[in-house]
């Protein structure tokens, strides 16, 4: 049995090695060149939402440690930092689930489970398909026998469906396999040869079969063709070094899992000795650590209900461990669920300067995600707690919300930098913000100023009036807006004068057909008589 188990591992690390050696698709080792419109959508862009599914290790799984892994997850990492998309990770049980989400990219999209409005990019990893059978099946009669699909792929040619058995994912079909609950089944090399690595099976056995090659991709929904040309860039921009580096940093943190039936096999009688040995000093300590437990329950019970009845987002920080203990009002007020590290980080952030801090009480502002989806600020208070020898023990504090406060400061601001006839940044305010782009404004980049003025303004004041002089400034204010990006500074730096100071043109003639476009909309300007520019 020993034996055999050693000729299993031989053969699937064998095979890792081959696919290592031979499954990535090569790529162009330039670098990615995109167009102004890719450029403009990379700018813009929010956090872009990536999702597929769990349970297909090594294409994406979650370790034991609850982080998310895999050679998609690593392809997007490297993506991210080739073109500056920022992408947040969410696996579901199902491709259906995962489709049915608010995604922007699916990742380790195989066409077999893809509906066919799905966009997908050019392949960045292919796989064997691999024939896996329980030992105990004789391989020349799977065709009667039981076949372990997973949810939303397509059966192959030949499965009867009436004696298909449905998975969530590949790892939950391959253990139905190896215990009997399936025969057989078919799956890509990579995650057979991770999860054998992985689990110990005993009872699985891999055969090549002469079926098409499993592509991998990266999708989007549909009608977002410049994300997908930007994914299929810079896909081709890894050439095939970088994409093996991709794929042998998660071949190389398979995480082997020890079956209490593997340790029992070799270690029963030395574990059965240590087991009566460990329950025996239990049994001594039990009584000593009863009192102790009891009063620790009575403290924990107290600083529960205090919270409880406090009805404030409290946290303690653990110096030692590192750890943060949070209220249930903290739960229901701040988004912990969705965004626990995200929350954390921030918080330990403000924290962390206070170590060396000689002082006992603290005040400091975070910006937190809220429930409801928006974004709070709050004071933090905090304490230190110090233990006999007065070194710090912990942190305790309390959040206290003041993103009304803010708001309000923040809209008086920005009331105060803006012209109030025509919604314009006012003359200061453009000038303060036209110095600071010149100041920070890249070697290798363009900018355009462009100085206008109202013609004959003072003949209009004169003849109809200022109430009409107001009308017409407040329009060129309008057309301004219209005219221009939002990324302009758009500004009234006088009576009839306005500026635009434009970031980062493509070329000159880009500044001259906004000007065409302002001077037609100046033209539109109906006050019963013409108005104009220069």
């Amino acid at each position: 049995m020993k034996g055999s188990i050693f000729r299993q591992a031989v053969m699937t690390l064998a095979v890792l090695v081959c696919l290592l050696a031979g499954g990535i698709l090569p790529a162009d080792a330039a670098g990615v060149s995109f167009t102004q419109e890719e450029l403009d959508y990379i700018k813009e862009a929010r956090v872009l939402k990536a999702v597929s599914i769990d349970g297909i290790a090594p294409l994406s799984h979650v370790d034991s440690n609850g982080e998310l892994k895999g050679i998609g997850v690593n392809l997007l990492h490297r993506i991210s930092g080739m073109t500056g998309l920022v992408f947040e990770y969410e696996l579901y049980e199902t491709v259906d689930e995962a489709l049915a989400s608010d995604y922007d990219i699916y990742f380790n999209a195989a066409y077999i489970y893809m509906p066919a409005d799905i966009a997908l990019s050019q392949p960045y990893l292919k796989s064997e398909t691999i024939l896996y059978i329980n030992s105990a099946i004789d391989r020349h009669q799977i065709d009667s026998g039981k076949y372990a699909a997973v949810k939303g792929g397509t059966l192959p040619a030949g499965v009867d469906p009436d004696n298909t058995i449905y998975y969530n994912n590949r790892e939950d079909a391959v253990d139905a396999v190896e215990k009997g609950e399936a025969d057989y089944g078919y799956g890509n090399a990579y995650s057979l040869a991770f999860y054998t690595l992985q689990n110990g099976y005993k009872n699985i056995i891999t055969i090549p079969a002469s079926k098409e090659k499993r592509e991998y991709c990266l999708a989007v929904p549909p009608g977002n063709e410049v994300l997908l040309s930007i994914l299929n860039k810079s896909i081709t921009a890894l050439d095939e070094d970088q994409m093996q580096t991709l794929v042998l940093d998660v071949a190389s943190q398979v995480e082997r899992k020890i079956t209490l039936a593997m340790i029992t096999h070799v270690y029963g009688k030395q574990i059965l000795v240590i087991v009566l040995l460990a329950m025996a000093v239990l049994l001594i300590s039990v009584f000593f650590n009863v009192r102790a437990n009891n009063r620790l329950k009575i403290e924990n019970r107290r600083y529960q209900l205090l919270s409880h009845i406090s009805n404030e987002c409290l946290f303690e920080y653990s110096v030692k461990s590192g750890k943060v203990e949070l209220s249930e009002k903290f739960h229901r007020t701040i988004d912990i669920i969705r965004r626990e590290k995200e929350v954390i980080n921030r918080l330990k952030e403000v924290l962390m300067t206070w170590h060396d801090d000689k002082n006992d009480e603290h005040l400091s502002t975070v910006k937190l995600p809220l429930v409801d989806g928006n974004a709070g600020v709050f004071k933090v208070i905090c304490s230190n707690v110090t233990d006999e020898n007065g070194n710090l023990y912990s942190i305790i504090g309390k959040l206290v919300d003041i993103s009304e406060e803010v708001r309000e400061k923040e809209t008086l601001i920005n009331k105060s930098r803006l012209d109030g006839l025509t919604g314009l940044y006012n003359a200061a305010a453009a000038r303060e913000l036209v110095i600071k782009s010149i100041e920070n404004k890249a070697a290798n980049k363009t900018d355009a100023f462009i100085m206008i003025d109202c013609d004959n303004f003072k003949s209009i004041n004169d003849t109809y009036g200022h109430l009409k002089g107001d009308q017409v400034l407040k329009s060129i204010g309008e057309s301004i807006k219209k005219a221009f990006r939002q990324t302009d500074i758009l500004g009234r730096v006088g009576g009839d004068e306005f500026c635009v100071y434009m970031h980062d043109i493509p070329e000159e003639d880009f500044v001259r057909e906004k000007c065409r476009q302002l001077d037609n909309l100046i033209q539109g300007i109906n006050e019963g008589f013409p108005v104009s520019i220069s």
